[in-house]
């Protein structure tokens, strides 16, 4: 499949919710609050919700006017509001070497076959990544990295069983120094998001990368599952504050009928996504693009 035809398929739950509420009503004065009731079953958010809707309602349409030419008004309008905040994690600028990319979130958010995703396209771009686990706690977390590593031939590094994580990521900086890795991806142990001690070991992990290169960590990603649609918000509230993020990669959109959150998501916080994980396969994982999100939802 393309990659429109995959994240449509993808997003497929989300849209038919939006279709099968919209479809065959009449274009009339309480279209507009079919819409908004819509989008908020898709937890595209109230406050995005009322506004889509207004401009529906606000909208001089011709008499001819059908469903789906409102469907391709509102994506044209979702695509708007989503294209500042489209990011392309895999062609900026990869000058600093080691390039390190630090990607957190909570437990079952996918974080670790994310990483393996974003290795794997590196590498077809020529680069040299090295997999760090620093989930020194859960030797199935090391082990499944591990996994990964030999499947896509990229190199790979752990330390002893419930080892310093930050010890261990100042030691996998001076390997990829010595062993010409240009890019380093650290996998990070799982953190609830209420649970001050586990982020202060992440922020501890941060201290001791700026201790190698002052520019580092280059890019901290926060892994999110788009199944739990709203969900997310107090995540991303907390790691903003407590660690800080450059963007977000949400998984899981192929299962969640909650796709919408993502405008939410980008509204409230101003905040980059690098991609969508729309499927379990290694080439699962599509650069974000506000356009195709849009029509996808909206089932065009």
């Amino acid at each position: 499949m393309g990659i429109f035809s995959k994240i449509k398929s993808a997003l497929q739950k989300t849209s038919e919710k939006i279709s099968i509420t919209i479809t065959g009503k009449k274009i009339d004065e309480n279209f507009a609050q079919e819409i908004e009731d819509a989008l908020i079953l898709v937890d595209a958010g109230v406050e995005t919700a009322t506004e889509l809707a207004r401009r529906v309602a606000d909208k001089k349409f011709p008499k001819e006017t059908t469903n789906v030419d409102v469907q391709k008004y509102l994506a044209d309008e979702i695509a708007k509001m989503m294209k500042p905040y489209e990011a392309d994690l895999f062609h900026q600028d990869f000058s600093h070497e080691p390039f390190v990319i630090l990607v957190i979130g909570v437990n079952g958010n996918g974080k670790t076959t994310t990483i393996a995703k974003i290795a794997n396209i590196l590498k077809t771009l020529g680069k040299k990544p090295l997999l760090v686990a620093a989930d020194t706690f859960r030797a199935a977390a090391v082990e499944q990295l591990k996994y990964w590593a030999n499947r896509i031939s990229v190199d790979f590094l752990c330390g002893k069983e419930k080892a310093d994580p930050a010890g261990l990521v100042y030691s996998a900086l001076e390997h990829a120094k010595s062993n010409g890795n240009d890019t380093v991806l650290i996998d990070t142990a799982g953190r609830m998001q209420n649970r001050s001690d586990l982020l202060d070991e992440l922020e501890k992990i941060k201290r001791v990368i700026k201790k190698i290169d002052t520019s580092a960590p280059h890019s901290t990603i926060l892994v999110l599952d788009g199944i739990t649609g709203q969900a997310t918000h107090s995540q991303v509230e907390t790691f903003l504050e407590k660690i800080g993020i450059d963007g977000v990669i949400v998984t899981k959109l192929d299962g969640s009928a909650k796709a919408g959150s993502l405008i939410s998501l980008t509204r409230k916080y101003g905040i980059k996504i690098f991609a969508i994980g729309v499927g379990e396969g290694i080439d699962d994982l599509k650069p974000f693009d506000a356009t195709d999100y849009a029509k996808a939802i909206m089932g065009i």
